[in-house]
């Protein structure tokens, strides 16, 4: 962001808290019966996840 890199750990840091929080919110609609929520949630759960291990991978260089 303006022209600086963001560090590596917080990137994986907010993206394993984002995919855990997107995950506790897809099993949440999942359970009340919201299905499309449920998948928007999940999808996006999938997304910060697979961020967090580019991150990891980025951490590792």
């Amino acid at each position: 962001m303006f022209g600086r890199r963001v560090p590596p750990h917080l990137v994986l840091i907010l993206s394993v808290l984002l995919a855990a929080l997107c995950a506790v919110l897809a099993v949440r609609y999942g359970l009340a019966g919201n299905a499309v929520a449920a998948l928007i949630w999940g999808v996006l759960a999938v997304w910060f996840a697979v961020d967090a291990l580019r991150a990891r991978a980025w951490q590792k260089k």
